[in-house]
């Protein structure tokens, strides 16, 4: 089976590239990019070369708050598969934490549109550590129960928090 994947908020790709590229145990099953979007141009040129340099129509660039957005993008093709990268600006600890309130921070609910319509069979969503602490703890909750009803029949959510830091040794 082939998961067509679609992606929202895809800057240049590292989503997809593990997608893409990871490796498998039951070679039955592949994923391959459908369609993908982001508001930055430059973004946008980086994630065709990365990923889709073959089909480069499939890269839309343009703001998910745009009128007829997601449309375009459905015109695209189906999809079963779905990845979004919604924008952790208003979420990170390095930020304003603005969460709901500022800027970027209402646009999860485009992936949970795309949840709602598209029906994928499974989803990725990817963020920042900081949103468990946004909005006093309300937002994370908020999302999560919007993704669990999503789609035809609603998801299981299972919700990792990974941390990366790496100390030099010093001998």
């Amino acid at each position: 089976m082939t998961y067509n994947l679609g992606e929202l908020f895809c800057g240049p790709g590292g989503l997809a590239c593990g997608a893409l590229h990871a490796n498998i145990a039951n070679t039955d099953f592949k994923i391959a990019h459908k369609w993908a979007t982001d508001y930055d141009a430059d973004t946008c040129k980086t994630y065709i070369r990365n990923i889709c340099p073959e089909n480069p129509e499939s890269v839309l660039c343009a703001d998910i708050r745009a009128k007829n957005t997601i449309e375009k993008l459905l015109a695209l093709g189906n999809i079963n598969a779905f990845a979004f990268g919604f924008p952790c600006n208003d979420f990170s600890v390095v930020g304003e934490q603005k969460g709901f309130e500022g800027k970027f921070g209402s646009l999860y609910q485009y992936g949970i549109e795309i949840l709602n319509r598209c029906n994928p069979d499974w989803f990725l969503a990817e963020n920042v550590g900081g949103l468990k602490t946004a909005n006093d703890g309300k937002a994370i909750n908020t999302i999560f129960s919007a993704m669990k009803s999503a789609g035809e029949h609603g998801y299981r959510i299972y919700p990792n928090l990974y941390r990366f830091e790496m100390e030099k040794s010093v001998a």
